[in-house]
């Protein structure tokens, strides 16, 4: 299976809460921080969105929302996925009128958002119902693939932004695209720069599939693991395509990740050429350390 988050991915667009507040001339940044500090929970959140928009027709939220461009490239990546036998969901915390349409658009099969209610009159009412939380899209990763009796590291993940990182955990394969922020470059494993979907379809195509391995390092200091994250630092490793090498410390901790659709083969070289890398750098240390 195929997870994408909305937008930013599927449709060109930051936000479709933002697309609407900019459409109304209103701003909601300060209940966002306050969300983002768990000082109200995301249903006072969305109910704070939808109140600025003075309770407007939803016909007037469908036109705004349908000129909402897809992704380029969105309509021949999902193609070809679903002929490579991938089911495709979305899981957005954004607007549902919009998910429901790229969904019905694309053929997708999945489609997980937040409602905007409605009275009988057409009239929004000011609430909302909660599907995905901002920051817990994970929990409806889990509920999904129970249903659909897969586990998670059958599926790929593709997001855009910090909120999309609780998505990547225990995933088979997790995708920036076009990321945002640092901290979703840092937790993917792989990274897309630009705005063009079909750049994913080669890591998802290949025969041999997707190989992943992560292992780590204590080490005696920080300095200590910082020196070792050097002599393995990208400047330092010439990669082809299809092999990504992520290297992070946190404190006296080094880890290390391999991505690979190149085989097992390249995995397994890939490992012990890092390991005999590391190796050497850890007796270029240990000398220094006790050279007099």
């Amino acid at each position: 299976m195929v997870v994408f988050d909305l937008d930013g991915v599927l449709v060109d667009i930051d936000s479709s809460w933002r697309r609407i507040h900019r459409a109304f001339g209103v701003d909601n940044e300060v209940n966002f921080q306050k969300h983002l500090k768990e000082q109200i929970d995301f249903e006072e959140f969305m109910r704070s969105d939808i109140r600025l928009w003075n309770r407007p027709n939803i016909d007037k939220i469908k036109k705004i929302l349908n000129e909402a461009p897809l992704m380029k490239g969105a309509i021949e990546t999902v193609k070809e996925l679903k002929k490579m036998g991938y089911k495709i969901a979305i899981i957005s915390s954004g607007v549902s009128i919009l998910a429901d349409r790229v969904k019905e658009e694309l053929g997708i099969e999945y489609s997980y958002s937040n409602k905007l209610l409605v009275g009988d009159n057409g009239i929004l009412t000011g609430e909302g119902e909660e599907a995905v939380s901002l920051m817990k899209k994970d929990v409806v990763l889990k509920k999904m693939i129970e249903v659909e009796g897969i586990e998670s590291k059958q599926c790929v993940t593709i997001g855009d932004s910090r909120f999309d990182i609780p998505l990547f955990t225990n995933s088979g394969l997790s995708i920036a695209f076009n990321p945002k922020d640092d901290l979703v470059r840092e937790a993917a494993d792989l990274v897309i720069e630009g705005t063009d979907l079909r750049k994913i379809l080669p890591w998802l195509s290949n025969k041999k599939g997707i190989n992943k391995v992560e292992f780590s390092f204590v080490y005696s200091s920080g300095r200590k693991a910082k020196s070792i994250i050097r002599s393995i630092a990208p400047d330092n490793l010439i990669t082809p395509f299809g092999l990504i090498i992520k290297a992070r410390r946190d404190g006296r901790r080094v880890a290390v990740k391999i991505v690979t659709i190149k085989g097992v083969e390249t995995l397994l070289s890939t490992i012990n050429d890092l390991l005999s890398c590391i190796q050497i750098a850890e007796g270029v240390l240990n000398v220094v350390e006790e050279a007099p």
